[in-house]
């Protein structure tokens, strides 16, 4: 799932002229935030309507450096100088661009909150008449910490879950007893999951591991034992592949498209040319 962390608009001193709108998202979602390590991507999309020739929008780079290095930009373009990356669109169109970071370990703030400026031209021969610092939603950088597993087995037959496999980097340590089985942890980090004979239904234990900071954490592993094919939403496989509605431009409340680094867009990757107007 894609999520929204701010949205904008510019407008010129005659708003005849039309107008340009942009969205930045996230792959990560705000309230579940990220932790040290970590990579995400920011789409930075941006549509001109209404008679405006060209818009752009800015993704400001220092408003991200404290809590994350910047490991590519697709579609982008870069201006050094003022710090920003830019995507860039074509009257009636829509661009988009994709930039790819890594939260810092240790990070040097406590969230990652990215500003973005959008721009419209103010008229022939004009420069662009650009907004202020926008922002909104904020990624806070959490702490590892390990999360819920889930294991679903028929009757009588055991399951097994990896217990890294939700914080990459960590080391299992121990688990506890469930109610209604048992439950072991290999030497390879494996929880194994027995039920006793005869039960169906719900059962849960914890799990602990030591964290790449030298911490522990620890989290439940929920069970099922039993048939879950007619119950619906009851242990559900999150596959984090849903895609945007089509944007309903140019209402400023409309789903803007989730960047493809595969499709063309008017931005393009890679540094500014000298002398060119940001």
């Amino acid at each position: 799932m894609n999520h929204l962390l701010c949205r904008g608009r510019a407008t010129g001193t005659e708003p005849s002229r039309g107008a340009v709108y942009a969205a930045l998202y996230s792959s990560a979602d705000p309230l579940s935030g990220v932790a040290p390590g970590d990579q995400l991507q920011l789409g930075l999309s941006v549509a001109a309507d209404g008679g405006a020739p060209y818009g752009c929008a800015y993704l400001m780079e220092d408003s991200l450096l404290d809590a994350a290095d910047v490991l590519d930009a697709q579609q982008l373009e870069y201006f050094p100088e003022q710090r920003c990356f830019r995507v860039r669109a074509d009257p009636g169109t829509h661009a988009s661009g994709v930039l790819l970071l890594r939260i810092k370990h240790p990070t040097g703030a406590p969230r990652l909150r990215p500003q973005i400026r959008v721009a419209v031209p103010d008229g022939p021969g004009r420069k662009p008449v650009r907004t202020g610092r926008l922002s909104d939603a904020a990624l806070p950088v959490l702490a590892p910490a390990a999360r819920g597993l889930r294991i679903v087995v028929r009757p009588g037959e055991g399951g097994t879950v990896h217990a890294t496999s939700a914080l990459p980097g960590s080391t299992p340590i121990s688990v506890t007893q469930p109610a209604y089985g048992t439950a072991r942890l290999t030497a390879d980090g494996w929880v194994s999951y027995q039920p006793r004979p005869g039960f169906r239904g719900y059962d849960r234990f914890q799990y602990t591991v030591a964290t790449a900071d030298g911490g522990k954490s620890s989290a439940p592993v929920n069970v099922h034992v039993g048939e879950l094919g007619e119950v619906p939403g009851v242990f559900p496989e999150h596959t984090g592949a849903a895609a945007f509605r089509a944007w309903q431009w140019p209402e400023l409340t409309g789903e803007m498209p989730w960047p493809q680094a595969s499709g063309t867009t008017q931005a393009q990757q890679g540094p500014a040319q000298e002398g060119q107007t940001w």
